[in-house]
């Protein structure tokens, strides 16, 4: 079986420099783009760390989900 991981792209500007920068009160991760600033909380998930090349990330960038379509 192969391994995966995903990534998770700032919607706003696009950045792969997407971290959690800080946990709400309630335990909620809040996510940060470095690049833009851009920040959302989110509830239930977690991100972990994996070290890929550059093809990798384009790929990823390649098949971002999109309103309607996903990749499975």
């Amino acid at each position: 079986m192969s391994n995966f991981v995903s990534i998770i792209f700032c919607g706003n500007c696009k950045s792969r420099y997407v971290e959690i920068s800080d946990w709400t009160s309630d335990g909620k991760a809040i996510v940060k783009c470095r690049s833009c600033n851009n920040r959302e909380v989110i509830s239930n998930f977690t991100l972990g760390r994996a070290k890929i090349g550059s093809a990798e990330i384009q790929n990823a960038r390649d098949t971002m989900a999109k309103r309607g379509k996903y990749e499975k």
